[in-house]
């Protein structure tokens, strides 16, 4: 049986809105991965109404499984849950110091890979996956030039790295605490110089435009710390994929009418939006049974078109 105090491993999520549809997801696909430990999650407004589906363990704790226990914590904050990324791994790390390893992970993602992949990874250093548009990010650029002015001046470490990383997952030890701290610094003094951190911008000429700048920037001041970097593939944005699939884009998989995009974008379902639907019934049931089954009709139908048209 699972005992919390002595949890090596600890999964990092936050949610808000309909999300927690994808945490669900998430979720599933980490029991077929064979994770075992605790699922720390933040969320804003209220926990999922699905939770009824498992059995509790204390105040605001599930099992999902006889190893797995999901601990939901209200937040309160005005900063959109991705700039908030950092302060929650960082007080994970500080509520469970028992914990070795911690990985954090966006609800828009699905493990793919067992999960001694993921412990195997991070044994050699803090686990990233480059980033899908910008994986390539010259040490010159412009935007790291006005990242380094965020730096606090005491900062030593800095490195010419040329890799630019997604924040939707990481892997973190007590050795790359660091790291988040630096994330948390960033951001700090991104908002004292005036920075918005309460939505995201899709402004593609600033320099921050989220959360993933600033991991970024703080990426730049850490050549102190060991890194691990997996590829594009780490994600699933190009085939084949290793470890995870991850539906980015503003419609996510839940919410998506695909044969409508279809025929709008001329787009088929990617392999990070299928991957959603192999992980949306069990243990957590996501949707009842015949709006599971319409879904993956139309999800059937868009890829057959799709191949049509392509």
């Amino acid at each position: 049986m699972y005992k919390e105090d002595s949890c090596p491993e600890i999964i990092v999520c936050l949610f808000d809105r309909d999300y927690h549809l994808g945490f669900a997801a998430l979720a599933n696909s980490l029991v077929v991965a064979d994770f075992k430990g605790l699922i720390n999650v933040a969320y804003r407004n209220s926990i999922p109404e699905w939770v009824n589906q498992l059995k509790p363990k204390e105040k605001d704790a599930f099992y999902l499984t006889d190893n797995i226990v999901i601990q939901f914590r209200e937040v309160f904050t005005d900063m959109h849950l991705g700039y908030y990324k950092p302060y929650f791994l960082k007080q994970t790390f500080e509520n469970y110091p028992n914990a070795e390893k911690v990985f954090y992970f966006d609800v828009d993602i699905v493990v793919k890979a067992p999960w001694k992949n993921y412990s195997d990874w991070l044994d050699s250093g803090v686990c990233l996956c480059l980033d899908s548009n910008f994986h390539f990010l010259h040490c010159t650029h412009p935007w790291r030039r006005e990242w380094r002015n965020l730096a606090n001046p005491d900062e030593k470490h800095y490195n010419n790295t040329s890799h630019y990383f997604n924040s939707g997952f990481l892997g973190v030890d007590k050795n790359g605490l660091k790291l988040i701290e630096r994330w948390i610094d960033f951001t700090e003094n991104y908002r004292k110089a005036g920075g918005e951190i309460t939505y995201f911008t899709y402004d593609p000429f600033v320099s921050i435009r989220g959360d993933q700048d600033l991991l970024n920037a703080a990426v730049n001041f850490s050549a102190d710390i060991n890194i691990n970097i997996v590829g594009k593939e780490g994600m699933g944005f190009t085939r084949p994929t290793t470890f995870m699939e991850h539906a980015i884009g503003k419609t996510k998989p839940w919410n998506k009418k695909f044969i409508k995009y279809l025929f709008k974008s001329g787009f088929s379902p990617s392999p990070a939006e299928q991957s959603f639907f192999n992980f949306c019934q069990h243990p957590i049931r996501i949707f009842p049974a015949h709006v599971y089954q319409f879904k993956k009709l139309e999800l059937s139908a868009a890829s057959f078109f799709g191949r049509l048209i392509s």
